[in-house]
């Protein structure tokens, strides 16, 4: 009974963390004259990312020790990529996600489809070294100066919400942050722990709950975005954090220490997340619909494929 109450505060925490974090974020994109798009690729999808980040670190620096934890690192940041495209994108886009303007699918699509095969080049043979590492970091630096050099992307529409001062902004914004990850951890553990006691297996309990639990906080964000009609955070946020999981997170943590990558990866999640990715700029890119309830429920149908694949295939 505990664990669900512990559970119900953690989505409360969520929601709360979501409307702080976005009224900080819409109000400092306003006031540095960003496109939402372009504030949540810089902003909120590292913030968001932290949780993957810390893992990385925490689990390469523990490898160096002879505890092999790379299934971890790269586990959790693919299956992460694929939870915020396949997952958030199939629940969020029932609210509907507007067409973005077709001049960023070049570069979004180097960085989110291009990363992704270069993580799979560089796996290939079952290790990425620390060299490859230093290639995936810098493939990454790249997409931050692509961004900063397009910084001209200013917003179509003008919003009218309340200003707050910069500092002030920038205050909410952390806070926001602050509480969306406490409460993003708080409802792994107790959905875990109530999981396990509702006689769900370890497996089950790891693929689902903690699967999609490193997709919470792209998830409560999304919906909070799309309430407020600023869905380009939303988009912003979720490319920005796929694009930081495929390069920077096993990039860092392959320079930390080698990683081995299992062959499951290979044949299963990176196949999948390229797929994923393709669809998702398609729909967004190149499609007059964007992303409404038809795309949604096919990029929802290939996550519940995908974990039952997972739950049931090889390196389960």
């Amino acid at each position: 009974m505990t664990d669900f109450l512990l559970l119900l505060v953690g989505l409360a925490g969520l929601w709360l963390g979501s409307e702080t974090l976005i009224r900080g974020a819409m109000s400092l994109a306003d006031r540095y004259r960003l496109s939402d798009a372009m504030f949540g690729m810089l902003v909120l999808a590292v913030g968001t990312d932290l949780p993957e980040l810390f893992v990385a670190f925490d689990a390469s620096v523990r490898s160096l020790a002879g505890e092999d934890l790379s299934g971890i690192v790269i586990g959790s940041a693919i299956g992460s990529t694929i939870g915020q495209f396949a997952l958030v994108f199939g629940v969020a886009g029932f609210i509907g996600y507007k067409p973005m303007q077709r001049r960023f699918l070049p570069r979004n699509t180097i960085f989110l489809v291009g990363g992704a095969v270069a993580l799979l080049l560089f796996s290939w043979d079952g290790v990425i070294s620390r060299f490859e590492g230093m290639l995936l970091c810098a493939f990454y630096s790249a997409y931050l100066f692509s961004l900063f050099y397009m910084r001209a992307e200013i917003p179509d529409e003008a919003h009218e919400d309340e200003q707050l001062a910069i500092w002030k902004s920038w205050v909410v914004l952390a806070v926001g942050l602050g509480l969306l990850l406490i409460a993003a951890e708080l409802t792994v553990v107790s959905a875990s722990s109530f999981a396990a006691e509702m006689g769900m297996s370890n497996i089950a309990v790891s693929a689902i709950v903690i699967g999609m639990g490193s997709s919470l906080p792209e998830l409560s964000v999304s919906f909070v975005a799309l309430l407020r009609k600023r869905g380009g955070l939303s988009v912003g946020n979720l490319i920005g954090s796929n694009v930081l999981d495929t390069l920077l997170v096993p990039g860092i943590a392959a320079v930390i220490s080698p990683l081995l990558v299992p062959a499951a990866i290979l044949w299963i999640d990176l196949p999948v997340l390229i797929v994923v990715s393709l669809l998702v700029l398609g729909f967004l890119y190149l499609s007059k619909r964007g992303i409404r309830s038809i795309e949604a429920a096919v990029l929802l149908t290939i996550y519940i494929a995908y974990a039952a694949v997972r739950l049931a295939g090889p390196g389960s």
